[in-house]
Order: C-alpha cells, then sequence, then structure tokens
C-alpha cells in the first residue's frame, strides 16, 4: 500500500537539511546572497565572453562580422569583470532593466486589452489587469531596483526552507516506512 520511495531516505534529509539550511541563509542574509548570484552571474558572463572572443578570432563563415563578435566578447569580458568586482552594479542594473521591461510589457497589453478586435469583455478586461500589474510592477522595479530584488532573494530563500522542511519530513517518513516493511531489500 505505502510503497517506498526509490530514493533512499538520509539523502532525501540530507538534502532537505541542505535546501533549508541555504533557505535561512538567503533569508537572513539577503543582501550577501544577492551578491554572491551577481559575482556567479560575473563569472558566467566572463566564461561566455571568452567563447565568443576565441568564435571572433577562428572564424571564416560568411555573415556577421569577426570584429563584431570580437568586440562582443570584449565587452561581455569588461561587464563580467564589473560584476565580480562590483556585484551591486548587476543587481541594480538587472532590477532596472526588468522594470523597464515590464512597464513596456504593461502599456503594451493594456494598448492590446483597449484595441483588441474581439468584443468579449473579460479577454479585454484580463489583458487590461496583466497591464496594469506588469506596470505596477515594473515601476516599482525602477525606482528601487535593489530591494526588489533582495525581496526575490527571500521569497525563493522561503522556498528553499519550506520544500527543504518538507524534504525531510517526507525522508523520515519513509524511514520509518522502511523500518516496518517485513523484507527488506534482497
Amino acid at each position: 500500500m505505502n510503497e517506498q520511495h526509490p530514493v533512499r531516505w538520509k539523502s532525501m534529509v540530507g538534502l532537505g537539511i541542505l535546501g533549508a539550511i541555504l533557505g535561512l541563509f538567503m533569508l537572513f542574509f539577503s543582501n550577501l546572497a544577492t551578491d554572491m548570484i551577481a559575482v556567479l552571474a560575473g563569472f558566467i558572463i566572463v566564461l561566455l565572453s571568452a567563447i565568443f572572443l576565441v568564435e571572433g578570432l577562428c572564424i571564416d563563415a560568411e555573415g556577421w562580422s569577426r570584429w563584431c563578435i570580437i568586440g562582443l566578447g570584449v565587452f561581455g569580458l569588461i561587464v563580467g569583470l564589473l560584476s565580480i568586482a562590483m556585484p551591486t552594479l548587476l543587481v541594480i542594473s538587472t532590477g532596472l532593466l526588468i522594470g523597464i521591461f515590464l512597464l513596456i510589457f504593461g502599456i503594451g497589453e493594456i494598448v492590446i486589452g483597449v484595441g483588441m478586435a474581439i468584443v468579449e469583455t473579460m479577454v479585454r478586461m484580463v489583458f487590461i489587469m496583466i497591464g496594469i500589474f506588469s506596470m505596477i510592477v515594473g515601476i516599482f522595479l525602477i525606482i528601487n531596483p535593489a530591494l526588489s530584488l533582495n525581496i526575490f532573494v527571500w521569497l525563493v530563500g522561503l522556498y528553499l526552507l519550506v520544500i527543504g522542511l518538507m524534504r525531510v519530513a517526507h525522508g523520515l517518513n519513509e524511514r520509518d516506512v522502511d523500518d516496518e516493511a517485513t523484507v527488506r531489500r534482497l
């Protein structure tokens, strides 16, 4: 009736504890967690930019200019190194870019909702409400990009904490089922 989970209970408890600890870290040290994510993003940008540089140096195909690809690689290296040296700069610029995108998206949704050829009022209202909500979130991100990303980190931390504790509870439940089994493993 209550079949044993294919993942051993010890690994479930261990991963649950690890997830809960990571969630607590993100909740209590959100600024540090945000900066660590920005530094990791900087390393990824540097790695991808190095790939662009190598491709630019080795490209022989038609289309994109070799110098354009090398230029993108150099630009990426600069952005990546700045992100590693000053992670707050990447955090703020990311918040601003997402905010500007949501503001433009919200305006577009409202324009679609108002100018829609469909006569059904409910569909129009859904588009307009999505547009208004997107604009509000976008304006909030533009006004205070660092705080909004901290809120995102808090939500991810809360998610990891809850999922980690649930995983620990599930693993302990699987341990009890394993102890009650008449035939263990052959």
